[in-house]
């Protein structure tokens, strides 16, 4: 059954050229967002095991609890947002309100107080539920944005290249800064260090996303106010239009396929240099590693994008990150070096992901309209956050369960079955997921062509309106 479009569309053909300072603007508000997301995912499920000392099971439920709380709470957030922009034209506003809430935020995830186990079990669960509601309420409004900013193809492909430019220079300061705030107060413990450095840390998510928030304004665009707030018909049209359109399901199983597949990598990391390779001297250079290779690969991608296509270009990047795995896989042999060229090849291959994933989604949003008369904007993004999420709490719980599973304890010196376990989830694991990711890419629809062509057709219709 086809539901009533209760958004109308942007027209098109309306849309200014992107200034370079909208661009700039945009792509350095994800740094706060990586900051914070790739804080938690390198050193939260650390901090809950060999910080605070619960047990891995026990910390993996917890991330898992958060993130199931932070997907579920996604459409809720995405119904409030295009409802806000139906009746006021941007997103913007949504961005710059939730900014202080999630370096905030931020700051108490890592502030544990001590206390007895249930105590530190029950503290540590709050501080990540109201982290993960701060974070999907300033996320939303600005993954949207690229929908309201442009409609062309290729200006979409550079701002997700600037804007994988910026995720990986907040997750290059948040990997460099967290450890070495922890070792300048290591006389007063790691616990301690980790409260400092995110304490650092939130505050700087919060100028950097009020600066983005600024810097980023869309054009100005009076639409017709949305109805009252009815969320069963929002999430029904969401399904409706998901439903119908293939592309976009597409590009879920790859966000499911590849939030698993880098979670399962990032979270084993630390494990992997003390345990494995037992060299944690080299934890700054390995966990900076990859950022630093997507600073130089994202533009790389973008420009093989703009010469071929945004599907090739994919795969290509997944097929560099297998590379990049599968040697990592084999460092335990080769040693420190091999783990060093193994990091720059997974992060050089993964940052094509984001830049063409987060090109792709717009693109498949105009595509589902042109399709079945429904253009749902947030939302889209809001069911894209929460696959996202869900796969990302999956993978902590994998994570501790592998870990459980495989006699990890962090009082102990690890076994052989859980080196072995270790070894796999920051490598075998993470290639397979790849390989798989390559097979869904190679049957993705939307070419440049393609997606033109649903451009002049939806300004056709909207000027015939």
């Amino acid at each position: 059954m086809s539901l009533p479009n209760t958004h109308s569309p942007v027209t098109p053909s309306t849309r200014a050229p992107l200034g370079i300072g909208t661009r700039i603007g945009y792509g350095i508000g994800d740094f706060g967002f990586v900051a914070a997301w790739q804080g938690a995912a390198l050193f939260l499920l650390y901090f809950y095991t060999d910080v605070l000392l619960l047990s891995p099971w026990v910390a993996g439920t917890i991330y898992l609890t958060g993130m199931i709380w932070d997907a579920v709470s996604d459409p809720l957030v995405a119904s409030h947002a295009d409802r806000f922009a139906a009746r006021r034209g941007r997103y913007g506003p949504l961005l710059r309100r939730a900014a202080i809430p999630l370096g905030m935020s931020y700051a108490l995830l890592f502030a544990v107080p001590a206390g007895g186990e249930i105590w530190t079990i029950g503290a540590a669960l709050a501080g990540h539920l109201i982290f993960r509601t701060a974070y999907t309420y300033a996320s939303m409004p600005y993954n949207t944005l690229p929908v309201r900013l442009t409609t062309d193809g290729d200006a979409r492909s550079s701002l997700s290249a600037l804007r994988v430019i910026g995720a990986a220079l907040g997750g290059l300061t948040v990997a460099i800064a967290t450890p070495l705030l922890v070792q300048s107060t290591a006389h007063a413990g790691e616990r301690t260090g980790y409260g400092l450095a995110s304490f650092v840390i939130g505050a700087v998510i919060i100028a950097i996303l009020l600066g983005s928030s600024l810097a980023t304004r869309e054009p100005d665009r009076p639409r017709p106010v949305a109805p009252k707030a009815n969320i069963r018909q929002d999430i029904l049209e969401l399904w409706s239009a998901t439903r119908r359109n293939g592309p976009l399901q597409r590009l879920l199983v790859l966000m499911m396929l590849a939030t698993i597949g880098f979670a399962l990598f990032t979270q084993s990391q630390l494990y992997f240099l003390n345990h494995v390779l037992e060299a944690p001297e080299i934890a700054a250079a390995v966990l900076a590693g990859p950022a630093l290779a997507m600073i130089i690969a994202a533009p790389l991608w973008m420009m093989l994008s703009a010469r071929t296509s945004k599907r090739s270009t994919m795969i290509s990047g997944l097929l560099v990150a297998t590379v990049g795995y599968v040697m990592m896989g084999l460092a335990p042999l080769g040693g420190v070096s091999v783990a060093l060229v193994a990091i720059c090849l997974i992060g050089a291959g993964s940052a094509a992901i984001p830049v063409m994933f987060w090109s792709m989604m717009p693109d498949v949003i105009d595509h589902g309209e042109l399709s079945t008369g429904i253009r749902v904007e947030a939302r889209t993004f809001g069911l894209t956050t929460f696959v996202q999420k869900c796969s990302a709490g999956l993978a902590a719980l994998l994570t501790g369960g592998l870990l459980t599973l495989s006699g990890y304890a962090a009082e102990e010196a690890p076994g052989g079955y859980a080196l072995d376990s270790i070894t796999a989830m920051v490598s075998w694991i993470p290639a397979a997921f790849m390989l798989a990711m390559v097979m869904v890419t190679r049957r993705y629809p939307v070419s440049r062509d393609q997606h033109r062509t649903n451009i002049n057709r939806l300004a056709s219709r909207s000027d015939a309106d």
